[in-house]
């Protein structure tokens, strides 16, 4: 799963998703779950893209519109992964280009569930 976690907001919605995901029987890695740490560092760099070479579907938090999450995205469709795009953002429109790399965006954690 991608996403931005760099506030304890961000951090909590994603591992709630996470979590969701979990109990419906998913497997789910973030980059919390390789050892991301305040900075990062090439070695997580290196483990992150090979958790996304080893997914079979991409999971995104697009709320924010994070840098690193798009660089995440870019690189699955590269490789032909499919791609779930969660935006949860009410007030703002998602960009038509984030909207066209993901094969689906949803709305709600319930939607995701019957996607995955």
């Amino acid at each position: 799963m991608a996403g931005p976690f760099f506030t304890q907001a961000e951090e909590r919605f994603m591992r709630g998703v996470k979590e969701e995901l979990s109990v419906a029987g998913v497997e789910v890695k973030t980059p919390l779950d390789i050892g991301y740490v305040a900075g990062g560092s090439a070695e997580v760099f290196e483990a992150d893209l090979q958790a996304i070479r080893e997914c079979d579907v991409l999971v995104a938090i697009l709320d924010g519109h994070d840098a690193g999450t798009m660089c995440e995205v870019g690189y699955a469709r590269a490789l032909g992964k499919r791609i779930i795009g969660l935006w949860t953002d009410k007030e703002r429109r998602l960009d038509p280009f984030v909207q066209w790399l993901c094969d689906e965006v949803v709305t709600s954690l319930k939607e995701l569930r019957k996607k995955v």
